[in-house]
Order: structure tokens, then sequence, then C-alpha cells
């Protein structure tokens, strides 16, 4: 993404319709919040929903699969976003990650013998 793009994904989920889409607006709040991958991590920690520096890189990049709800938590608070504001978010993970509500996914079709 370049910096022209950046300045044009508003750091707020409304609209996000795909994982990278949702990853960009998280990338979007982190900057507007002028937090680092290090600082987002530090504050999780703090504030007792701990995520590492990577798990803060796979969220803004949407690498690594299905993310558990409980990181996108850790992310948030990590930069500062008051509990209110959070629902938003988190309402938006629901509609984009419909089986990352828990972190787990779907379990595997069955197949019926012949």
């Amino acid at each position: 993404m370049t910096a022209a793009t950046m300045q044009t994904v508003p750091p707020d989920p409304t609209g996000a319709a795909t994982p990278t889409e949702f990853a960009h607006r998280l990338k979007a709040l982190m900057a507007a919040r002028r937090r680092s991958l290090d600082s987002v991590a530090r504050r999780s920690r703090d504030a007792g929903t701990p995520i590492s520096r990577a798990t803060v890189h796979n969220l803004i990049s949407a690498a690594g699969g299905v993310p558990r709800r409980d990181t996108l938590v850790g992310f948030l608070r990590g930069c500062g976003v008051p509990p209110r504001e959070q629902i938003r978010w988190l309402t938006k993970f629901d509609e984009v990650y419909p089986s990352g509500r828990r972190g787990t996914t779907a379990p595997p079709a069955r197949s019926c013998p012949a």
C-alpha cells in the first residue's frame, strides 16, 4: 500500500468488506494513533491482553489466517481505543470473519460413505 493509498483509508471499520480491507483500516488506525508495532504490543500487554509484535504485523497485513477475536481486542487496547469504539471494530470483525469469532474455523464437512 502506498502513502497516498494510506491517506485515503479511514481509521474506521465502516466499509471494510474483506480481510484485506479490514487490515488496511487497522493499519490506518494504528497510524492515526501514532503507534508502532512495538508500542501496540507493549500497550496491549499493559492492558492485560498481550499480543506480540508479529501478531500486530499479521493483523495489519491480513497475514496468518483468521485472527482470534481476543487478538483484535488486544490490538485495539494497544492502540488506546476506548471500549465503546471497540464495539464497532468487533462488530465489523464478525462480519468480515464470520468463522473467526472465537478463533476457530468451521469443522470440515463430513463425507458420507457410498
